[in-house]
């Protein structure tokens, strides 16, 4: 009988860890780098630390059926035993290569990166009301009563020297006689001073010419409109007695109108005094209206978190009227010359901002940008990351990111980045109330690096088609969990109470452990999954994870 060669066991280990790399790679796009020291570690496993056995620095050895396999060193493959080739160390870096052909099968666009004039439109609800520099009131100087009164409804046109109304006054009548003994006596100071003395009780120079002309006095004389406009508030009738101040009609002038906005805080730095407007109202479709921004006001509305603005506007027609709704565009040029982009070409993760760089041939590189404010027509200034006449990713960067962040996982597991000797950790308050790292008591980090052994036991068996062991581990995840939950944390007292994901592993678990389908089985064993990343990003990885292949 043929004994086994020498390198059978190390063959057969190189298997099983290969295995569990494919996976932690998995877990490592999925949980981030608390999962890719152990990645790192297991890489380390497959290398060998002795330097002998490594191909020159920085090179690199794949196999072309399994290019999952990436040794430091030339040789066979663990899994097919075919010879490996020489990897290119470019391929780790972020930068991505991809055929033309395939790019434009992928829908990738680009877009070039431009200086431009970065402007914004803002968008506001307002209501119609009138200018109140264009407000009169007709009020009245003297006591008497109104013989006759012409302009006699609300809403009435008037024009100035309009009659609005006829007065009986004595003290008007009495002002009459004076003037008229004053012209019959030909004294020039005493014409002049009858004469104003008319004209202060509103008398119109029309009135006075014809009282000149009659000789004698009237009993009524007629008022008139020394404003053009809107009659809009009306308190005169027919034979009523007046006194001094009587308010009889408001008149305003309807020929411009302010349309009073609401404003959002977010919004005050974009506005200006001076700004171009532009009004839209639903009864008049098609129609637009140009105004611009007149006042904004010094207070904000504590209630709705609003600040008003005033906006005046032409009137052509009198179309516009008090009290109606209209839609406000107000455009702000918040600077003349900036470098943009597309919007749809910058990828936020929330922590970073990152836009693809078409360096030609098929070649992308991911860029950190930091960027500006957001302008019209969907582009985002750039501060800092990219220069004009640069080409960007504009459509299928998606694909691209995912491609970009597995090199670059690569890449720091290539170089040793992470760290092999990571240990678990916490989040605990230090006396001082800032938050410090400590590690997990001994029997929940030995608890936890088991549970995530059965974690990939299960990932393994549902990987390959069987269920076969699968409720016995999702088993020991439960008792792995039940474990960490009687392990107090010192001085985090309520840390198990805090992470309620713990509780959601032990229930999928109990569920998996009933053996269900293989196809439900997988749709529990997902879920499972995303609330074990959100314990271990808290938690950190047990050491014992990235040695015990």
């Amino acid at each position: 009988m043929t004994a086994s060669p020498p390198d059978a066991p190390r063959r057969g280990r190189l298997r099983l860890v290969l295995v569990t790399v494919a996976v932690t790679l998995l877990a490592v796009l999925l949980l981030g780098d608390a999962l890719s020291s152990a990645a790192s570690g297991v890489w380390r496993a497959i290398a060998g630390d002795d330097a002998a056995e490594r191909g020159p620095a920085g090179t690199y050895y794949t196999c072309g059926m399994h290019p999952w396999v990436v040794l430091p060193h030339p040789g066979d493959c663990p899994i097919c035993h075919m010879k490996l080739e020489k990897l290119d160390p470019a391929k780790f870096s972020a930068e991505i290569a991809i055929d033309p052909v395939v790019t434009q099968n992928m829908g990738v666009r680009v877009a070039p990166v431009t200086r431009a004039p970065l402007t914004r439109t803002l968008r506001a609800v307002g209501s119609v009301d009138y200018d109140e520099t264009r407000v009169r009131d007709v009020n009245l100087k003297v006591a008497g009563w109104l013989e006759k009164v012409d302009v006699d409804y609300l809403g009435a046109p008037v024009e100035a020297g309009d009659p609005l109304f006829e007065l009986y006054s004595p003290e008007l009548f009495s002002a009459q006689e004076e003037y008229l003994s004053a012209l019959r006596r030909g004294t020039p100071d005493l014409v002049a001073a009858a004469k104003d003395r008319l004209e202060l009780f509103d008398v119109s120079d029309a009135e006075i010419a014809a009282l000149a002309e009659r000789g004698a006095p009237e009993k009524a004389l007629t008022i008139a409109s020394r404003w053009s406009g809107v009659v809009v508030e009306k308190s005169a009738y027919a034979g009523m007695r007046v006194e001094p101040g009587t308010k009889l009609y408001r008149v305003a002038d309807m020929g411009k109108v302010w349309v009073m906005v609401s404003l959002y805080e977010y919004q005050l730095p974009y506005v200006a005094e001076g700004q171009a407007a532009v009004m839209k109202l639903p009864y008049f479709p098609g129609q637009e209206f140009e105004g611009r921004v007149i006042y904004i006001y010094p207070t904000l509305d504590e209630k709705t978190r609003e600040v008003r603005a005033r906006v005046e506007f032409d009137n052509p027609g009198g179309l516009l009227k008090p009290g109606m709704f209209a839609n406000v565009e107000i455009r702000a040029t918040l600077a003349r010359d900036r470098v943009v982009v597309p919007r749809e070409a910058v990828i936020d993760t929330g922590e970073r901002q990152v836009a693809f760089v078409s360096l030609g041939e098929g070649r992308f590189e991911p860029r950190d940008v930091r960027l500006g404010p957001e302008g019209e027509g969907g582009v985002v200034e750039i501060l800092d990351g990219l220069k004009p006449g640069e080409k960007v990713v504009v459509s299928g960067q998606f694909l691209l990111d995912s491609e970009a962040r597995m090199r670059e996982a690569l890449a720091k597991m290539m170089r040793g980045d992470l760290a092999a000797d990571q240990e678990a950790t916490v989040a605990v308050a230090d006396t001082g109330g800032a938050a410090a790292a400590a590690p997990l008591p001994d029997a929940a980090a030995t608890a936890l690096a088991d549970l995530l052994d059965a974690y990939f036991t299960i990932q393994g068996a549902l990987a390959g088609d069987t269920t076969d062991g699968v409720a016995a581990a999702a088993e020991r995840v439960a008792r792995d969990v039940d474990t960490m939950l009687a392990t107090p944390i010192p001085g985090s007292d309520h840390f198990w109470h805090a992470h309620d994901e713990v509780a959601t592993v032990r229930g999928k678990a109990l569920a998996l452990a009933k053996g269900p389908p293989i196809a439900d089985a997988r749709l529990v064993f997902a879920e499972l999954s995303v609330a074990l990343s959100r314990f271990v990003r808290a938690t950190g990885v047990p050491a014992a994870v990235s040695v015990e292949v």
